[in-house]
């Protein structure tokens, strides 16, 4: 008598399709924690590769701003919610002078007013000195052939208007020059111009706007500083703090540190809900297999009468529990990007932390660990049920079967 030739993968399907409520329970419980496992690594991600956008455009190793103002400068930052603030005496020339600061760049906070044909909320704009700018004068390096001149800004990717376009802020006409990449921080919604201009604009807008700005001259917000590479940027910032009273710093890590205090709890929320649902579904998967073994009790001694082996049959329930567990992740997976790529903006805004899209690979490395999860999930459920069928004798059970 030859062997019988048992095709695997057919058998999967069939078997599969042939529960398919309890299968689809089983598909629902996997994509819930798939889902959620991957919404968190997903914010994580999205708001670290922000920072490092946004940083990394800044350019600068420390922040230096009034000290009563620290937050509203971490808000611009992380936001761009339009604020205008200055200091009480410029102390630019002082801090560019401590040892240990290679550059120093002065920078002008002021919130427009609402109503901008560009956008729907007020913009954060940020006067440079071009001279000393190690920020905006990166990305004119990287774009030959656009300059900063009189009247000119580059706005941030969330501005409306196409370059060559003109803008009105306070009664002032802006012509667009050149558009940022996208960061998910505050730079996506400002606009930065040259300070000469923002003095015009200010002169201007008693008899242009509906509102006078006053810029007091010679007073700035705020000062972009890079540390030598020889220096600590932590040793520097704590001698610009004790050589200016009255200033805070804002550092890098202080910004991490910030979205993560913000991000936390939603994280924190959102793996205590994968775990929850786990340790539930676990127990669960491993009752519904133990009732499906129990079905399948003369299913699986016919196999075995046909010639498969014990090896055979439990690589066979394991394949429908990891064929299972892999939809449901891949469905998990799936919903949850398009809601959170659908509604970035919003959890953004929510939560007040930057978000961008994570990075092809980070989405791949996220989506790998989450369907593997989703698959140790499924194989454990169904492991011990698929040797406990294996150990009965496939004779008895046709012939208790038969009775």
């Amino acid at each position: 008598m030859t062997k019988p030739d048992l095709h695997f993968f057919e058998l999967v399907l069939r078997n599969i399709a042939n529960r398919p409520y309890r299968n689809i329970a089983t598909i629902f419980a996997i994509a819930i924690i798939a889902a959620t496992l991957f919404s968190a690594q997903y914010l994580i991600g999205g708001a670290q590769e922000s920072l490092d956008a946004g940083i990394s455009r800044m350019g600068a190793d420390i922040l230096v701003v009034p000290e009563e103002y620290n937050k509203q400068a971490e808000t611009i930052i992380l936001m761009g919610e339009p604020t205008t603030f200055f200091f009480k005496d410029s102390g630019f020339e002082q801090i560019s002078r401590i040892p240990g600061v290679a550059k120093a760049s002065p920078q002008i906070y002021v919130g427009t007013l609402s109503g901008q044909a560009c956008c729907s909320a007020p913009v954060q704009i940020i006067a440079i000195d071009p001279s000393h700018d190690f920020t905006v004068s990166a990305w004119l390096k990287e774009n030959p052939g656009v300059t900063l001149g009189k009247n000119d800004i580059i706005v941030g990717s969330q501005i409306l208007g196409d370059i060559g376009s003109d803008l009105l802020f306070y009664g002032h006409t802006f012509h667009i020059v050149g558009r940022l990449d996208r960061t998910g921080m505050g730079i996506d919604c400002s606009v930065f111009s040259r300070i000469e201009d923002a003095y015009v604009m200010a002169d201007e807008s008693g008899i242009k706007a509906v509102q006078k700005l006053t810029i007091p001259k010679g007073r700035v917000s705020a000062v972009l500083v890079k540390v030598d590479p020889a220096a600590s940027p932590v040793a520097v910032a704590s001698e610009i703090r004790r050589q200016i009273p009255g200033t805070k710093t804002i550092t890098p890590n202080g910004l991490l540190n910030a979205v993560s205090g913000q991000l936390g709890a939603v994280t924190r929320l959102l793996y205590g809900s994968m775990l929850a649902v786990t340790a539930i579904a676990i127990p669960l998967l491993g009752f519904i297999s133990a009732m499906v073994a129990h079905e399948r009790r003369r299913e699986v001694a016919i196999l075995r009468a046909l010639g498969a082996t014990k090896s055979y049959v439990i690589w066979l329930m394991l394949a429908e529990s990891f064929s299972i567990a892999v939809l449901g992740g891949l469905i998990g997976i799936g919903t949850a990007v398009v809601i959170l790529m659908g509604f970035q903006d919003f959890i953004s805004l929510s939560l007040k932390i930057p978000l961008i899209v994570p990075s092809p690979m980070t989405l791949l490395v996220d989506g790998c660990s989450t369907l593997f999860l989703c698959i140790a999930i499924g194989g454990i459920s169904s492991l011990y049920p698929a040797m406990l069928i294996n150990r009965s004798e496939p004779y008895e059970t046709i012939r208790k079967g038969e009775s």
